[in-house]
């Protein structure tokens, strides 16, 4: 029987020296890696809304303005892009359309910092419509709970009620109804 030569065979151990230096490296780079993944903070769950009533206006992207107006118990004047903050509402953004967005989405956000004992209103106003009526989607939460998601119509510059809820002094809402009510030129 004759003897097997293993000088043949250095080309193996070569790539049996490579996968072995591969393989500490990846060793290496998970060992090195582990402390830095950070596991999920369980109180980012729990984030307070960034007001007690929080109302958004979506609608189609273009050169399209609808405008947010918004009143509470307790508030000289509405709140819309002429008056951004009173002493319960604050705009949040005032969406021109195209101008000054960088982004395709069209919304308007307005937040109540406080719930006081009274009627709300939420009115949308069609502001610069230059292809005629548009559907807004308005969504509005109360302490971060869903009060109201609906798709209004607008026409050109009018001005619909979305929503008129009476809240409570607990701050639960007592009522609603959607009977019109002007903001958009009024003044208390």
């Amino acid at each position: 029987m004759a003897s097997r030569k293993h000088d043949d065979d250095d080309w193996l151990w070569s790539y049996v020296d490579l996968l072995g230096v591969l393989s500490a490296a990846l060793l290496a780079f998970v060992y090195l890696m582990l402390p830095l993944i950070n596991e999920p903070s369980k109180a980012q769950d729990n984030i307070p809304p960034p007001g007690n009533i929080a109302v958004l206006a979506c609608w189609q992207t273009g050169d399209i303005d609808v405008d947010l107006w918004t009143d509470a118990p307790g508030q000289k004047a509405a709140t819309g892009y002429s008056n951004k903050s009173g002493a319960v509402w604050s705009l949040l953004r005032d969406d021109l359309g195209q101008e000054n967005d960088s982004g395709p989405s069209n919304c308007e956000s307005a937040f109540a910092r406080a719930t006081p004992a009274g009627e709300f209103v939420v009115n949308l106003h069609g502001y610069s419509l230059p292809t005629g009526p548009v559907t807004v989607h308005v969504e509005i939460a109360i302490n971060g709970r869903l009060l109201l998601s609906r798709d209004i119509e607008i026409k050109p510059k009018q001005e619909r009620t979305v929503v008129r809820f009476t809240l409570g002094e607990n701050g639960q809402v007592v009522s609603s109804n959607e009977v019109f009510k002007p903001l958009r030129s009024t003044v208390k």
